[in-house]
């Protein structure tokens, strides 16, 4: 090709492509790994193929609406973070894919490849210059692809190689050793970057040897879906030593799963040899030299002052200090940042926020990482990181539009987390510091590798910069134990990439059982037919269903409707609870969930003629709390549903009736969030989005992204913004089935890492919400009635939660909180009206207590009585010390401080003997000049005392807890200033 092929052309061109051979463009997938039915895939961290979300597809647990689908899915692997900066790694990275879900097969999809590859129209790649590789056994592939190759007078055997199944089926090995599941050959599609292609002779041999040279570069991979591997373990007991195969039969329907990566075939095709030559990531080069650039400018004595945002779009990229590709070490720093900035945002895009564990860990990492490169390797001194969010969204904004909508979210939260790295990077130099005094004390010169490891992990220390500030103090690293502490670390980060987890959380409700009809947002009760039961056992119904109710059986079902007015637990909202009634049968429903379409029912009954065999309860169980857990329900397998027990209810007519007042209270709550959510943005910032919630029908929670605490004036203002909404009586519009584009143009809000389809739920209140959402609300505001904020706090970091009540729930409180109000005013002996004046008497006279208390001990540590002082004379040096019983540790401290400052040459030791000991020690000036350490005399004396401390050479404490051992710690202090002497 005679220019470097763009890759946002090859985006635009792969998908146009497949849509004009009649597939559908389907949306790239959450990097948070939701599948196409809307379940988590809780075997892995992240989305990073293009067929994760189509795992239902494939396994035929749900049907796709077209057989035929294209994508540019968004990935990120992380097994490599601590490699990416090279030329050729990355963690996140786009996947184009085209898929067939039982419609064409081996054939067409090579048909496929070859005119997308050689057609002008497209690529239009010289025939000569790919080649491919088959799975050694599958001569199908090897026919189609030889038919196109003769077409063009190209020997098939010089570029169509077989190779086995560790490269040419997927999983790779699973031909021989699984695991089980679907999996099939593929065949992989190479480019020729060297010259001119070979030609005949050319054999397998040679193509090996030249593809481990980097002349042949692989850009696409077609995978052949056509088998279930069948198999068990070798031993249950030892999971890791693999399957034993028992079969591989054909699938009822056989698929195509293709996956070619963006920027990697970007650059193979456009003949570089850097992923960051292509075009997507120049827009982020160009902007990390510009913060490098402001930086530099800002630190130039006749510019003291720091210059302003507009500083940095104004500066003339010409004359930046530093252009990459000028300087190899800032280079590697420049490819770390690029790389992570598009990770760290497309998370955060996707609803992922930095944490300790799971996903926030990779991403707080990943963040760390890219400023600590920053600092250290452009010589960055101001918080930078977020700035370089504004080239992702030059680069990808207009494909990912995400980007751009959640704008404040991401810049809010690049730069909270940047200004808590730098702070807690200045708390990992002290500890360091500190580690390095204690092996110097201790005369040790290696530092542990957990210790090291710890460093990086915790504060962002990397081994080097360790290795770097302990040669300063003449000390070495353990790599050993820091190597190992790391490879535990990032076995955390690959959860989820082994090939037992292909088609993990995968699950099939039959297809036998129907999807069931939701009539539940306009119908209390509907006449439903039971289409399947199953009876659960005490150990899989749920313990915590608010409704463990006193019932005469001990049968606990499931059961699943034709159509029901019952809310299955989702998007935070809790579960209506209600009654399923029929002809000699009644049973109270505690819980609900959905499992691909199908509502799942758990009910106790309470009525069932048709069973001979009721057998009364041991025990009765008292109401339980109103927040159904779900747990028993959610390893229910509908598969099994039609044929399980009682058979007797199968088919049967019931009445399928919720329990509306508690209906009533939770729809109070639910609508209260909208407007909860519309108010923070209003008083906090556009930044702030709904991080997670919980709506039940006692009170609402609600977390939200949002950097720092709220002040009083700020909660205010939100509670008397949504009461002021409330008292509007604005009514609460739903529109069932828009367009989400539209609903995106009329500015609604979609919930922060939520998987939306094409055609959304929206909710409007007025011009005040616009939320995506499929929960059941209120007619109007005024339904509400009191909205009372009863909490604000942290949820996690970055995030902070408010808790709240409405209703009933808000009158009970205000109930509460006066009679609270009252009782504090008949302790305090005056009205409800003066508690203010009674309190400031009571707090007066408690401080006028506590300085007569304090005047009497100080008179006591300074007096003869308490305790004798006892002054002795060694080497030079003065030695007090004395016991205190009774008295406040600072009062001591005061004496000690006293002590010393009359007689610089003393060493002044006390011992305070209370609830627990304390030792304290402090060293006047002369005597720490004379050898004296304050630090290291606690250190020996807390021993003696059942206890540790330690400190500087002029102070120093410890705890101790053996009271009957502090005359002996006291009296050995001689012993060991004599020997500092």
């Amino acid at each position: 090709m005679s220019t470097p092929l763009k890759a946002s052309e090859l985006r635009e061109k792969y998908l146009r492509f497949f849509e004009s051979k009649g597939h559908t463009q389907f949306p790239s997938g959450s990097l948070v790994p939701y599948d196409v039915t809307g379940r988590l895939d809780e075997s892995l961290l992240f989305n990073g193929a293009g067929m994760i979300q189509f795992k239902p597809y494939f396994r035929g647990a749900a049907k796709p609406s077209h057989k035929r689908l294209t994508t540019a899915q968004k990935c990120v692997r992380t097994g490599d973070i601590d490699i990416v900066g090279d030329l050729t790694h990355l963690t996140f990275f786009e996947m184009l894919g085209n898929f067939s879900f039982g419609d064409y097969f081996k054939k067409e999809a090579i048909a496929l490849s070859w005119e997308f590859i050689t057609d002008p129209q497209w690529l239009g790649l010289d025939p000569r210059r790919v080649s491919f590789t088959i799975f050694e056994e599958d001569d199908e592939a090897y026919e189609y692809w030889a038919e196109w190759l003769e077409k063009e007078g190209i020997d098939p055997a010089t570029r169509i190689f077989r190779l086995d199944e560790e490269t040419n089926y997927w999983p790779a090995g699973s031909f021989t050793k699984g695991p089980p599941g679907p999996c099939g050959p593929n065949s992989e599609m190479f480019y020729w970057t060297r010259g001119e292609p070979p030609s005949a002779p050319y054999t397998r041999d040679d193509w090996i040897r030249d593809e481990a040279a980097s002349r042949w570069l692989e850009f696409w991979n077609d995978v052949f879906i056509q088998f279930e591997w069948q198999g068990e373990l070798r031993s249950p007991s030892r999971p890791q030593e693999g399957y034993v195969k028992t079969g591989m039969p054909p699938l009822p329907f056989r698929s195509v799963d293709t996956g070619m990566g963006l920027e990697r075939t970007a650059a193979v095709l456009g003949g570089l040899t850097s992923l960051y030559d292509i075009d997507i990531f120049q827009p982020i080069l160009r902007q990390i030299e510009e913060v490098v650039g402001k930086n530099e400018a800002s630190t130039k004595p006749e510019r003291p002052e720091t210059p302003g945002e507009e500083a940095l779009s104004s500066l003339d990229p010409s004359s930046l200090p530093y252009r990459y590709g000028s300087d190899p070490a800032k280079d590697v720093a420049t490819r770390i940042i690029a790389d992570h900035i598009r990770t760290a945002v497309f998370c955060i895009a996707d609803g992922v926020l930095p944490g300790n564990s799971g996903r926030g860990y990779v991403l707080r990492r990943l963040i760390r990482r890219a400023v600590l490169k920053g600092q250290r390797g452009l010589g960055i001194r101001q918080p930078f990181f977020h700035h370089v969010y504004e080239g992702v969204v030059e680069a990808m904004g207009d494909h990912y539009r995400e980007l751009r909508e959640r704008r404040e979210i991401i810049v809010e939260t690049l730069r909270n987390e940047e200004a808590l790295f730098r702070r807690t990077l200045e708390a990992g130099t002290e500890v360091l510091q500190r580690e390095l005094s204690l092996l110097s004390h201790q005369s040790e010169s290696e530092l542990p590798g957990e210790i090291a490891f710890r460093l990086y992990d915790t504060y962002g220390f990397p081994l080097e910069v360790t290795k770097e500030l302990c040669a300063e103090a003449g000390v070495e690293v353990d790599e050993v134990g820091y190597e190992k502490a790391l490879g535990e670390a990032q076995e955390r980060s690959r959860k989820g990439t082994e090939r037992a987890t292909v088609y993990g959380g995968v699950e099939s409700n039959g297809l036998d059982v129907p999807p069931t009809v939701f009539r539940g947002y306009d119908e209390p009760r509907t006449v439903s037919h039971i289409v399947a039961v199953q009876e659960l056992p005490e150990s899989q119904s749920d313990p915590s269903a608010e409704s463990k109710i006193k019932s005469p059986y001990s049968q606990t079902v499931a059961i699943a409707l034709d159509q029901t007015p019952f809310y299955a637990e989702s998007g935070g909202q809790v579960a209506d609870t209600g009654v399923i009634a029929g002809e000699g049968f009644e049973g109270r429903v505690v819980n609900v969930t959905k499992r691909n379409g199908v509502f799942v029912h758990e009910v106790v009954v309470e009525r069932d003629e048709r069973i001979k065999d009721q057998r009364p309860r041991e025990e009765t169980i008292d109401q339980g709390p109103e927040t159904p857990g779900g747990e028993g329900l959610s390893s229910l397998d509908l598969s099994s549903l039609p044929s399980s027990l009682p058979e007797s209810l199968q088919g049967l007519e019931v009445e399928a009736r919720i329990d509306f007042n508690r209906r009533m209270r939770i729809m109070r709550n639910h609508t209260a969030t909208h407007l909860l959510h519309a108010a923070l943005r209003q008083v906090l910032g556009k930044h702030v989005t709904q991080a997670g919630s919980y709506v039940g029908p006692d009170h609402l929670r609600f977390d939200f992204t949002h950097g720092k605490p709220m002040t009083p004036e700020e909660v205010a203002r939100v509670e008397f913004i949504v009461n002021e909404q409330a008292l509007w009586n604005a009514p609460v519009r739903v529109y069932a089935d828009v367009p989400i584009d539209e609903a995106r143009a009329r500015g609604a809000m979609a919930l922060f890492g939520e998987k939306y389809g094409d055609r959304v739920r929206m909710i409007e209140i007025a011009d005040f919400s616009r939320e995506l959402c499929g929960g059941t609300h209120l007619r109007s505001t005024g339904e509400i009635g009191l909205f009372k904020i009863t909490s604000e706090s942290s949820a996690a970091s970055g995030v902070r939660r408010i808790e709240a009540v409405t209703g009933e729930g808000a009158y009970a409180w205000v109930l509460e909180q006066t009679g609270l109000f009252y009782e504090a005013a008949s302790r305090l002996r005056t009205s409800p009206r003066d508690v203010l004046q009674a309190i400031d008497r009571l707090q007066d006279q408690v401080r006028d207590e506590r300085r007569k208390r304090e005047k009497a001990e100080t008179a006591l540590a300074r007096g003869d009585s308490g305790g004798t002082a006892e002054t002795q004379e060694i080497k030079g040096v003065f030695l007090w010390t004395r016991k205190f019983e009774g008295v406040d540790p600072k009062v001591a401290a005061s004496a000690v401080d006293d002590a010393v400052a009359q007689n610089p040459n003393l060493v002044a030791l006390c011992a305070v003997v209370g609830e627990r000991i304390q030792l304290i020690c402090k060293a006047g000036p002369a005597a720490v000049a004379k050898g004296a350490h304050a630090g290291n005399l606690i250190k020996q004396a807390a021993p003696i005392v059942g206890g540790g401390g330690g400190g500087r050479p002029e102070f120093a404490t410890a705890g101790g807890k053996d009271a009957s051992k502090v005359d002996a710690a006291l009296a050995a202090a001689s012993a060991f200033l004599d020997a500092m002497l």
